[in-house]
């Protein structure tokens, strides 16, 4: 079934009747001919179908893979591609690809122009690292990195300590003018059509129609499928993260990057944001979900294996509208198996909120830093009272059929003292409790050595005063 969609396409309002589960990607290229969008992986880890989704007032501008994204969500935003930064000349950043010679065959450049487009517009202090990890999920085959990062670092100079403005970008020739119109454009576009608007609650919720929210998953494994559905949608940071009775209420369409950003995780526990940059590249973490993460029950999800160690609670809602809370750990039942019934959606995730830092750490060993599903990945949450372990929270990824809480571990550290011989007697207890299987991604042998070298991170960054590494290589733990 086709619906009516409005929105705005680069300069141009739009208003199409199209299949809501087509991908943006395909309707770029094989509706509108814009074929500056490229197809590369279908998968977004190349970069290459980049493009920028503007959403007011809640949300703003985010770069995003075009062919992860289903066309019924772009109602009522602003959609930009790379013919919406075009000119009569090449603007600023265009210029420096350019001047740097960072583009050979082109194919890619498109992505990389409005993944740090994106970025720019994002509304945060702009820092020549967060530009260049901004491009962190856009891949080039023919010139090397090392031009593309002069480009970047030409570009943003000017902006450095800076949280850029439409204006400004506009004046830094960053920008094309009419994106000064647009705030008032897309307002008005909202107000006309709001009846037309994705679905931002649970109200009217139907078990038979698909829901998707950041689709990151789902578009890789049915994408051609989805292309014909009439999905119904829930929009990646509709909601923001806040604080409320003691605890820290996630809802389940928060994205990756809202996750990451939220201040006050990262009040919590020191060093997240630079932690859990490994989960993605940039333009995933803006399109996949906290929730999405979870109901996949893929026993390396990284945000489960996170939240698992933090104690999380999940709190589910019924078509009904019945709600119910259960700690996360027993959501997962078995191999892709979950708690869930068929009239049930996950509504948010609560983790407790404590006063002062925690000690905490995450840690994921994958082929590629952050384009990468993990081979292993784990995460621990460390209480010390007296120089012994008041309480653990402490979770792994890939050593079961299932997310999984080290319980028999965490009790045994319990009330240990903070010595070598504690640490190094955890892993002999951690190895009889896990399950490795052999699988593409390491043997059963491999992931148990996996397991133990990532304890020994865990300790290493929470306990460097306590242990070092060459404690865990005398071990034999490494």
């Amino acid at each position: 079934m086709k619906k009516s969609c409005r929105f705005i396409l680069n300069d141009k309002e739009m208003d199409l009747c199209l299949s809501q589960g087509r991908s943006v990607l395909d309707l770029l290229r094989k509706d509108l001919g814009l074929y500056g969008t490229k197809e590369g992986c279908r998968e977004g880890e190349c970069g290459a179908c980049t493009v920028i989704l503007g959403r007011f007032p809640l949300v703003g501008y985010r770069p995003m893979p075009s062919c992860l994204m289903p066309a019924g969500q772009i109602s009522n935003t602003h959609l930009v591609t790379i013919e919406g930064l075009q000119g009569e000349r090449p603007n600023r950043l265009q210029q420096a690809f350019i001047n740097q010679g960072a583009t050979q065959c082109g194919f890619c450049t498109p992505g990389f122009i409005l993944s740090l487009t994106g970025y720019l517009l994002e509304g945060r202090t702009v820092t020549l690292q967060d530009a260049v990890d901004a491009l962190d999920g856009n891949i080039c085959r023919c010139t090397g990195y090392g031009s593309i990062r002069q480009a970047v670092a030409q570009t943003v100079e000017p902006l450095l300590g800076k949280v850029p403005s439409l204006q400004g970008l506009i004046e830094l020739d960053l920008l094309p003018a009419y994106f000064a119109t647009i705030p008032q454009r897309l307002a008005k576009l909202r107000g006309n059509c709001l009846a037309d608007s994705p679905d931002l609650t649970f109200e009217g919720f139907e078990k038979d129609r698909l829901l998707i929210a950041g689709g990151t998953d789902l578009y890789v494994q049915q994408g051609d499928t989805l292309n014909k559905s009439r999905p119904r949608f829930l929009i990646p940071e509709s909601e923001p993260i806040r604080v409320k009775e003691g605890m820290i209420e996630i809802p389940a369409s928060a994205s990756m990057e809202q996750l990451m950003r939220d201040p006050h995780l990262i009040d919590q526990f020191p060093g997240w944001r630079e932690k859990l940059i490994v989960m993605a590249s940039h333009i995933i973490r803006n399109r996949a979900t906290i929730g999405g993460n979870l109901v996949n029950a893929s026993p390396i999800a990284d945000c489960a294996v996170l939240l698992l160690a933090l104690d999380a609670q999940i709190q589910l809602v019924s078509s009904k509208g019945f709600r119910r809370r259960l700690p996360l750990r027993e959501f997962f039942l078995g191999y892709k198996e979950l708690d869930l019934n068929s009239d049930e959606l996950v509504e948010s995730l609560l983790v407790t909120k404590q006063d002062g830092a925690q000690l905490w750490n995450y840690a994921k060993v994958s082929k590629r830093k952050r384009l990468d599903i993990a081979g292993c990945n784990s995460a621990a949450v460390f209480t010390v009272n007296n120089q012994a372990l008041a309480s653990v929270g402490l979770a792994f990824g890939g050593v079961a059929p299932i997310p999984f809480t080290a319980r028999q571990t965490m009790a045994w550290l319990r009330e240990k003292p903070l010595t070598r011989e504690t640490f190094l007697g955890s892993m002999e207890v951690l190895q009889e409790e896990i399950s490795p299987i052999d699988d593409i991604r390491g043997s059963a042998e491999y992931k148990r050595r996996l397991a133990c070298a990532l304890m020994a991170d865990h300790y290493l960054h929470c306990f460097s005063d306590t242990c070092s590494y060459g404690d865990f290589v005398k071990g034999g733990a490494l």
